[in-house]
């Protein structure tokens, strides 16, 4: 049996619900070193992949995939440039995530 205040929490947790899925959403996605890597060069200017690769270091495919894995989720965008396909950081929450670690760390 709940207390009052579990039983306000509970109703909270139950409004809250969506919010706390999206937030476990990002946090999932960030959680993955080279994705972290990839989000926190991006956090600083735009980039192909080929300079990612250089920058975080790893696979051309591996860096490939987990750009993929954040554009599907809407957290970068990408532009063709001629031949290159550039990356920038899209998602505002994300980027406001970086700069507070940023700011803790």
């Amino acid at each position: 049996m709940l207390s009052g205040v579990g039983n306000t929490l509970k109703s909270k947790f139950t409004r809250e619900r969506v919010r706390c899925q999206a937030i476990m959403d990002i946090l999932s996605l960030v959680s993955n070193k080279t994705r972290f890597q990839i989000l926190c060069a991006l956090h600083e200017d735009d980039f192909c992949v080929n300079e990612l690769v250089e920058i975080v270091g790893g696979k051309i495919s591996n860096v490939s995939q987990q750009l993929k894995a954040l554009a599907l989720a809407g957290i970068v965008s990408r532009q063709r440039d001629d031949q290159r396909v550039i990356y920038s950081l899209k998602d505002e929450r994300v980027r406001n995530l970086l700069t507070y670690l940023q700011q803790q760390f």
